[in-house]
């Protein structure tokens, strides 16, 4: 399977002219908007539009484009959010949408968090109003009637952070839809505390929370209180539809409870979690998978790489994977970690370069197990630490996930294209293997070193610059940036794979004896 877009979706080569004249469109808001990103606020109409075009292109490049638009304008957060939640609302299936809204929700989780939980207080005001109105056979206020229904359940997309240690069920490390100690942020360290303790929710001045609901005041349902009472609620509903007890059954772990509310994964919706085991407790990332069709041959492709995960996840530079099963459905455990290499940005030449062969040192190891990534870019490389004067240690995640799973989802929604490999597009260059970890492991390199992707554009003009040009010499966007590193850069993303360095291991060398000639 490749990225091609009418290969995946079956689309013909004809268009409309209308057709045509909305793809142009898109393509020229897009254009504009990467050119100068905060001057992007007149194309929030025709990018959201784009969202539900049937070109899954211009789906791409708008969902690219939003996020641009809403990191160089931070005003725009909410109303953006408002709308992309709304979109999934009328369908979830909608891939784009989905990583647009997650990547917001790494960037800026509270402010998305807090958009969010508005959106369900509405949600749960205007059933509360619609139920008031049927008892008073129409006797309501008129301005009862309320929006339509939002989707509750949608959340922040969240790179899973660091700590814990391996158990004697299996011996594995960090996963990386990113883990580390729990969030430290408000609604999940009450949500957590509430589990923990257990105590009876009361109102500021001591009485039970109940007797709020039962004055059938309105502003009952905006109180601490109950805001609290609704979040466990859901939390409950959560933890029965994944399953957790059985979950729990069938891992390493003596308990597991739901702290948050499921977020959209690049692979699985993650739920954070308390897991137990014997007298201790640490935050973990439950992975749920959605199956496929054939669910048995799905379960068994992932499974496999899950495996091979685990068989290299002894190495230092490789995120834990804690667990994984088929009951009641795929899942994986792994730990949290603070952030993704998309989270950093204006690392110095020398903390850029240290971060490469740190990384290049992990797929190289994996390499050496027999072992294929298959998708690494910067949302595969994570971080337990919360800030760069730690220095942490980046870990590789997502270990051969992709290649299970390119053959039952769009390629494109689980491996950023300006990171792809020339053969992920054409199969004349050749099968997706360790030549191809490579290539995007050069391109990880060129991110770290220049602060921007080798590629840039809408996915067609991404897909035509991988199978066709080269990109940009680094020298040439920094030129602080040494002639070497152009040299390493252009010999590991070479189009074809028999001029590419044949191992990760000389890219390694290539850093350690280049690194000191600054």
């Amino acid at each position: 399977m490749t990225c091609d877009t009418k290969a995946t979706t079956g689309q013909d080569d004809s268009m409309t002219e209308s057709g045509e004249d909305a793809s142009a469109e898109v393509d020229t808001a897009v254009r504009a908007v990467l050119d100068d990103p905060s001057g992007g606020r007149a194309r929030i109409p025709t990018l959201l539009a784009a969202l539900d075009e049937d070109d899954r292109e211009s789906r791409l490049s708008a969902a690219w484009a939003l996020t641009l638009v809403s990191t160089a304008n931070p005003d725009l957060l909410e109303a953006v959010t408002r709308r992309l939640a709304d979109r999934l609302a009328a369908d979830t299936r909608q891939p784009e949408t989905r990583h647009a809204l997650g990547y917001l929700g790494r960037r800026y989780p509270e402010r998305v968090d807090a958009v969010l939980d508005e959106l369900a207080a509405e949600a749960d005001e205007r059933e509360r109003r619609r139920r008031y109105l049927s008892l008073s056979r129409g006797f309501a206020r008129s301005d009862y009637v309320g929006q339509s229904e939002r989707n509750r359940d949608v959340g922040r997309t969240q790179t899973p952070a660091a700590g814990g240690s391996t158990g004697p069920q299996r011996v594995y490390r960090e996963e990386g839809e990113a883990v580390g100690g729990p969030p430290e942020n408000e609604s999940g360290d009450d949500a957590r505390d509430r589990l923990e303790d257990g105590s009876e929710d009361r109102s500021d001045d001591g009485s039970a929370a109940e007797a709020d609901d039962e004055s059938g005041d309105a502003d009952s349902l905006s109180s601490p209180a109950a805001k609290r009472r609704r979040q466990e609620a859901e939390l409950a509903a959560v933890a029965e539809r994944i399953g957790i007890d059985r979950v729990a059954a069938h891992s390493r772990f003596d308990e597991l409870q739901v702290v948050s509310r499921g977020v959209e994964g690049r692979f699985a919706t993650v739920y954070r979690t308390r897991a137990t085991i014997g007298d201790s407790a640490v935050g973990v990332a439950l992975g749920v998978f959605e199956s496929a069709p054939d669910r048995a041959r799905f379960e068994a492709d992932v499974a496999g790489q899950l495996e091979n995960w685990a068989a290299v996840s002894d190495d230092d530079g490789v995120a834990t994977l804690y667990d994984w099963g088929t009951d009641p459905s795929l899942w994986m455990a792994t730990v949290f970690t603070a952030e993704s290499l998309y989270d950093r940005l204006d690392l110095s030449i020398d903390e850029a370069v240290w971060n490469g062969r740190r990384v290049a040192e992990a797929v190289a190891a994996i390499h050496q197990r027999g072992v294929v990534h298959a998708g690494l870019d910067p949302y595969s490389v994570v971080y337990t630490g919360t800030t760069i004067a730690d220095r942490k240690r980046p870990l590789v995640t997502n270990v051969g996930l992709l290649r299970a799973m390119r053959m039952y989802v769009d390629p494109a929604s689980l491996l950023d294209p300006r990171f792809a490999a020339p053969e992920y597009f054409d199969r004349g260059f050749g099968d997706v293997d360790h030549a191809t970890d490579i290539y995007q492991l050069g391109a990880v390199l060129y991110y770290l070193v220049t602060g921007r992707p080798p590629f840039q554009g809408t996915y067609g003009e991404v897909r035509t610059a991988v199978l066709q040009s080269t990109p940009p010499l680094p020298s040439e966007i920094n030129p602080e940036i040494p002639a070497w590193l152009d040299d390493v850069l252009r010999t590991a993303m070479a189009k074809q794979k028999l001029t590419r360095y044949e191992t990760a291991t000389q890219i390694v060398r290539e850093l350690e004896r280049r690194a000191g000639e600054r």
